[in-house]
């Protein structure tokens, strides 16, 4: 093979790998429940209603099957987030994290047992927490309740 042809495919290549299309952040990544993993503990990702990801500003998604994981995932990261998806606990509609509303219960079966689940609807929100004795959070002050706390550092169970 020639320079010129060698040079003309290492170009063709790199246009190629340039070309490559990025997952769309502003939609929510796709999980096969039954099927895919999660990125904190391993195991198969299996009720919508507790699942959440989050996606890389290089579009590289990852997925959880806890809330809580996923919080407790970034908060070890400390990755660059573009986006944040959780869904909602009674529709299991995926919603932008910083449009949702969080309630922690503490006797709450979650996957990981982390007890945080999500609504998109704030009155929903409100009316779960109050009948179990919780209080409705924004994203943000769940974050910082949970992260800057360090209550989600560690596994509930451990």
């Amino acid at each position: 093979m020639t320079k010129t042809r060698r040079f003309l495919l290492a170009i063709y290549l790199l246009l190629l790998g340039a070309c490559q299309a990025r997952p769309d952040t502003s939609l929510p990544p796709e999980i096969l429940f039954g099927e895919d993993i999660c990125t904190e503990c391993g195991m198969i990702i299996s009720e919508a209603r507790f699942a959440a990801a989050y996606y890389t500003p290089g579009g590289e998604a990852r997925r959880f099957d806890d809330i809580g994981g996923m919080l407790t995932h970034h908060a070890r990261q400390q990755e660059d987030v573009a986006r944040f998806w959780v869904h909602d606990y009674e529709t299991e509609e995926w919603i932008v994290a910083g449009d949702a509303f969080f309630v922690s219960v503490d006797d709450l079966h979650t996957p990981m047992g982390f007890g945080l689940v999500a609504f998109s609807d704030q009155t929903r929100a409100r009316n779960f927490a109050d009948q179990s004795q919780s209080m409705a959070m924004t994203f943000d002050q769940t974050m910082e309740k949970y992260l800057q706390g360090g209550a989600l550092l560690e596994h509930p169970d451990s």
